[in-house]
Formats: structure tokens, C-alpha cells, sequence
């Protein structure tokens, strides 16, 4: 069986690593960019490790990544965040973060009662007995729960800061999703960790791994401009050559499937995906040549939606000597009525983030080595609230496979890229068994 993987993010590397090991499978691995690793990419600047996003793992110890870790025999080191350095901002007042049950004691978000509550809530979702799987969102369940405002208000800010989104899309969040995934956070030993050396330690044991089968190929910048059925094969077109295949692994984007397909007889069975949103937000790194403070490694922003985390409080592998590597997130709503609102909006979201560094790392713009600002950066490309359908492995009446974060699978963010990879890969494997 010769397979085709179109995309080399956290998905498509993953599929082909567990397919190189079939004696029984080839393949090519297409990447349009020049480097392996879709949103998961890291670069270096001035000793500086940035990654186009945060490579944080909730749950590690019941995380897809940790399956991988034995199945493939992969090798890295991780590293919790402090829960004790973890604080919300409210108001002009600094709280512990109600991460676990000392820290729930602590903080001064919820009164004693509602702590009381919280935690029978927390309890019903480890059980798995909590009534929120019932419900269409989160916010059906918390309109009928009668619980306190706080009480809400807290649900909805663990949701922006675990799915990246703003309040309004918390509240559109799928019950289940909500009940799944806190099942796993709440029951997990290693909520919050970073993979020391950044996702490039990951990625580029995936990229090893496939390169050492003499069955498989990575063509890096040979993105897929076409894909035709052919006497019993599925041809591809790039720029440099045209090759058929078995079967074919989508590991991009929907929204880039919908383009390649267009004016395909495939084209009809995507409607239902096509017009899927993606979670986007802003990002703001900053490289310090000094440590400039470092009150906490993590800071949320209650008041504005957005958060930063001291990256190499956690992970001093990302950092030369001395130095400091913060990244700030910033939470983005869809709404907008024109270009111009939506520069005004973007530009006000920035200097609320250069506030809140203002406020908690002081003469931070004097001690600034590397910057990076972006925008506009999509976190996962479907994002996974009530309105959006997730994309599913194989899609009734399509010959192909899917995967990647907007894809469905376990957990969210990354897990679902690489569950859904692994997931698969699983099936092809199962399919050329029966052939």
C-alpha cells in the first residue's frame, strides 16, 4: 500500500512515523512550507528558542503524547509549571489561581460556600457523574445551575485559558467536550507541563523516525495543487511531479482541504465543514537579555481576557544564559464590522497586553533582545464550540483519511493533532490487514 500524507504539522508527522514502521506500507509526506511542524514550529533568534505558540501539555500523564512516548519510542523531558506561581488579576487585586485544593483555599475568587460548590462540581467531574455532559454548552448548563456569579465567571475563564478562546465562545463550548476533558485534566498528577527544548524536540524525532524507513519520503516545499481519480489510484499533482497513490491522508486544515478539492467530485461532502471558524489569538513574545522579574510564571488577566506566562521559569532551555522568555496571549473575538474596527480592536487588545506586562515586569522595554508579535495566529483550525463541526476521521462518501487538531480525536489543541494522526494510522493498518 503507497500512501499519501498531505501536511507535515503534529498530525501528518505523526501518521507517517507509526506507518513507517509497517513493512507493508510507503509513502510520501508532503509539506508545502520549508520546515516540518505546521503551527507547532520553533526557530532560533539571538540564543532565543520561540515557538509559534505555546508548548504546553495539560495532562501529561494522560496525554496522547505520553502513548507516543512508549509506542514510538520517543525521548524528551518535560517539566511542571509551579501551580504555586500560578495567580489571576481581578480588578487591581492578585489571586492564587484555584488549580488544586490548596490553591482553592487561597484564593480570594470565591467565598466559602462557592468554594464548597466548586469543589462538589470538580468532584461530579472526576466521577464522571457531573450533569454538564447533558447539556447542548456550557452555557445551557450554567444558566440552569443556579450557581453564583463567580462561580460562572470562574467556569468561563478555565475554559478561555484551556481552549484559547474568549468568554462569549466558553459559553458555546459543547457539554460533553467540557465534561471530557476536565475528566482527564481534574484526574491527571501533571496538569501543566513543558516539553523542555520547545515542540522542534518532538517534531524532529517524528522527522527522524520517518526518514530512517527506507519506505517512506518527506518532500519539504512540494505543496499538493491538485488530486484526480485514475484506474484504481489517487493521482497527485505538485509542482515538480505527478504520483499516484493507494490512499490519502489529509493532515491540513479544512479550510485548505475545501480549496484543494474545489470543482472535485469530492467537493459536496465537505459542505458541512467548509464554513468551520478557526481559534485565533494574539501573540506577544518578548526575549529579555535579563531577568527583569519574576513574581510568578503565570499571569491571567480576568479583567481583559489574556494571559502571560514566564516560559523559561519552566523551561531555561529556551533562553541563553541570564535571560528571559515571556509570552502573552490575548484571547480574540470575531466580531467586527469593518477593516478599520477590526485594526482599532486588534491595536487596543495590544495595549492591554503591553499593560499587563507594564504592571508585572517593570522596564521590561529596556531589557528586550527579540520580539515577535503576532496578530492573527490560529491556535487549531477548527475551533470547537456548538456552531463548528469537527472533521472526521473518514468522512461517509470520501475515500480519504483526515486528521489534525480540527479533526476529531482525543482531548484538544495538540492531543487532538497527534490522537487523531495516531488514530489514523491505526485504521490503515487495520484496512491492509483485511485486504
Amino acid at each position: 500500500m503507497k500512501v499519501a500524507i498531505i501536511g507535515g504539522g503534529l498530525a501528518g508527522l505523526t501518521a507517517a512515523a507509526y506507518l513507517s514502521e509497517q513493512s507493508g506500507v510507503t509513502g510520501v509526506l508532503f509539506e508545502r512550507s520549508p520546515q516540518l511542524g505546521g503551527r507547532a514550529f520553533t526557530y532560533e533568534k539571538a540564543g532565543f528558542t520561540l515557538n509559534y505558540g505555546a508548548h504546553a501539555i495539560y495532562g501529561l500523564d494522560r496525554h496522547t503524547l505520553s502513548v507516543m512516548e512508549r509506542e514510538l519510542k520517543l525521548d524528551f523531558s518535560s517539566k511542571q509549571v509551579d501551580k504555586r506561581k500560578v495567580v489571576y488579576e481581578k480588578g487591581e487585586h492578585l489571586t492564587p489561581a484555584p488549580l488544586d485544593f490548596v490553591n482553592l483555599i487561597k484564593t480570594d475568587l470565591l467565598t466559602a460556600m462557592q468554594k464548597v460548590r466548586f469543589v462538589g462540581e470538580i468532584t461530579a467531574i472526576m466521577a464522571n457523574i457531573h450533569q454538564i455532559k447533558h447539556y447542548a454548552t456550557l452555557g445551557d448548563y450554567l444558566a440552569e445551575s443556579g450557581a453564583a456569579e463567580d462561580v460562572k465567571e470562574l467556569w468561563e475563564h478555565l475554559v478561555c485559558s484551556n481552549f484559547f478562546i474568549t468568554p462569549e465562545d466558553a459559553r458555546r463550548v459543547p457539554g460533553p467536550v467540557i465534561s471530557d476533558y476536565y475528566h482527564n485534566l481534574f484526574l491527571s498528577h501533571r496538569p501543566v507541563n513543558y516539553v523542555l527544548g520547545s515542540w522542534a524536540v518532538i517534531t524532529n524525532q517524528l522527522r527522524d523516525k520517518v526518514n530512517l524507513s527506507e519506505r517512506w519520503s518527506i518532500a519539504l516545499q512540494e505543496g499538493v495543487d491538485g488530486i484526480r481519480y485514475e484506474q484504481g489510484k489517487y493521482v497527485l499533482k505538485t509542482k515538480a511531479r505527478e504520483e499516484t497513490f493507494d490512499r490519502v491522508i489529509f493532515a491540513m486544515p479544512i479550510q485548505q482541504v475545501v480549496k484543494l478539492l474545489r470543482g472535485t467530485p469530492w467537493e459536496p461532502f465537505l459542505e458541512p465543514y467548509e464554513h468551520n471558524t478557526a481559534t485565533e489569538v494574539m501573540v506577544y513574545d518578548i526575549g529579555l537579555d535579563h531577568v527583569v522579574a519574576r513574581p510568578f510564571s503565570y499571569i491571567s488577566d480576568m479583567n481583559h481576557k489574556l494571559f502571560i506566562s514566564d516560559v523559561s521559569a519552566t523551561d531555561h532551555t529556551l533562553v541563553p544564559e541570564g535571560g528571559q522568555l515571556l509570552q502573552g496571549i490575548a484571547y480574540l473575538s470575531e466580531e467586527s464590522s469593518s477593516d478599520e474596527d477590526r485594526k482599532a480592536y486588534l491595536e487596543e487588545r495590544t495595549q492591554q497586553m503591553e499593560s499587563l506586562f507594564d504592571r508585572h515586569y517593570p522596564n521590561w522595554r529596556d531589557a528586550v533582545a527579540v520580539k515577535r508579535v503576532s496578530k492573527k495566529a490560529m491556535v487549531q483550525s477548527v475551533k470547537n464550540i456548538a456552531s463548528n463541526r469537527l472533521v472526521p476521521n473518514r468522512i461517509e462518501s470520501m475515500p480519504f483519511y483526515f486528521c489534525g487538531d480540527g479533526c476529531e480525536g482525543k482531548g484538544e489543541l495538540a492531543e487532538r493533532a497527534f490522537s487523531s494522526g495516531r488514530r489514523v494510522a491505526e485504521r490503515l493498518v487495520e484496512e491492509l490487514l483485511h485486504v
